[in-house]
């Protein structure tokens, strides 16, 4: 049966130097605040502390909202539910397919084409053979890539490599349906159909959780909302309320 459960929960994030591998290390260093996220130093190291005592249990009928600022810890609660990053502190317990609809979550073969890497996508995820040209033929017409899919991914622009993911993760049916609004899928137009496409492959999924500032997609798609600020939970209830909470908090 397809459920979250986080149980006192909390995620530590190292912080690394990317030019020699390495933890950062600050001198002296106590605690201090960096934008909205709380950082102290552990056994020398730096680390942020992206979520801290998260508590929340979903099962199937629940479509959630998750509301903050940016750096409020909705993208590291989605990456702790899809298994990216482990827990620091607490347990986790999801049960179903998931699927996660987050920047960088449907990596990409530079040197394949459009084509090829849908080919690949089907086989790695098991794709109905009986439905792949059906797939193919949708993400053509959603992607809006034309000749594009036939050179390759390397000539893309982001956008359009975006678009090309979404497109072939949405061909899936979750138990679990995990998007961050943050994945960008091409200008402002594209973006419109990329909702629409939200909405539409939700109502397929059995729970549902988007990270999204839009509270118009958040209310069509989501009955209820989890407020968070600096990794912490605010409220988590009526959807109505937690945007009137988060209205406060900014």
């Amino acid at each position: 049966m397809a459920h979250i459960r986080l149980e006192n929960v909390s995620v530590a994030l190292p912080v690394f130097d990317n030019a020699r591998l390495r933890l950062i290390r600050v001198p002296n260093f106590t605690r201090t605040k960096v934008g909205t996220k709380s950082i102290g130093k552990n056994s020398g190291a730096t680390v942020i502390h992206a979520l801290n005592e998260i508590n929340l249990e979903l099962n199937e009928g629940d479509r959630v909202a998750l509301i903050g600022h940016n750096g409020a810890g909705k993208t590291t609660l989605l990456r702790l539910i899809a298994g990216v990053y482990p827990p620091s502190q607490g347990s986790v317990s999801v049960g179903g397919r998931v699927v996660a609809l987050l920047s960088g979550s449907m990596s990409l073969n530079s040197d394949a084409t459009g084509y090829e890497n849908i080919q690949l996508v089907a086989e790695l995820y098991g794709w109905p053979r009986d439905q792949v040209a059906d797939c193919i033929r949708d993400i053509e017409d959603f992607t809006e890539l034309g000749e594009y899919l036939s050179l390759p991914v390397r000539v893309y622009s982001a956008g359009m490599a975006a678009r090309l993911a979404y497109g072939m993760a949405t061909q899936l049916s979750p138990d679990v349906l995990l998007i961050d609004e943050s994945i960008g899928a091409g200008d402002a137009n594209f973006q419109e159909k990329a909702e629409a496409r939200a909405r539409e492959y939700s109502g397929r999924s059995k729970i549902v959780l988007l990270a999204s500032h839009a509270a118009e997609l958040c209310r069509a798609i989501c009955n209820r909302a989890l407020l968070l600020s600096g990794g912490r939970q605010v409220f988590f209830g009526d959807i109505d309320e937690a945007f009137d909470r988060y209205a406060k908090l900014r």
